[in-house]
């Protein structure tokens, strides 16, 4: 498994999300040490960068799932299958939907994830 960079490895979790990752370990390691991995990369690049999914998040954060969470696996199922279908011009058409349809999930998700933070960081707040 690939270690984190050591930037990423000085970076402090909150408690909050420090339990919430234990909470996940229960259930998945892999998903656990993704968290780990989004959180640390997040306690750094939010302060420096804000909130805007800049390209480097985006590569950091697709290391991530081909780490921890078999996305690999996935885009090499979603290349046979494509390779299977005969027109080359289906074969596009088909890729690139999938493409919008990922992109946009992605992008989706990463707000639903920055939204469930500040959500999950002010309730953390208001329990002191």
């Amino acid at each position: 498994m690939a270690r984190s960079s050591p930037s990423t490895q000085r970076a402090r979790v909150s408690p909050l999300l420090a339990h919430l990752i234990r909470a996940a370990a229960r259930d998945s390691r892999d998903r656990a040490s993704a968290l780990t991995d989004l959180a640390k990369l997040f306690t750094l690049i939010v302060p420096m960068h804000g909130v805007e999914p800049a390209e480097d998040v985006r590569e950091a954060i697709e290391k991530v799932a081909t780490r921890h969470l078999r996305r690999a696996d996935a885009e090499a199922e979603l290349r046979r299958a494509v390779a299977r279908v005969a027109g080359v011009k289906d074969r596009d058409a088909i890729e690139s939907a999938c493409m919008q349809l990922v992109e946009s999930g992605e992008l989706a998700h990463y707000y639903a994830g920055l939204a469930a933070g500040i959500t999950l960081a002010e309730l953390g707040k208001t329990s002191e």
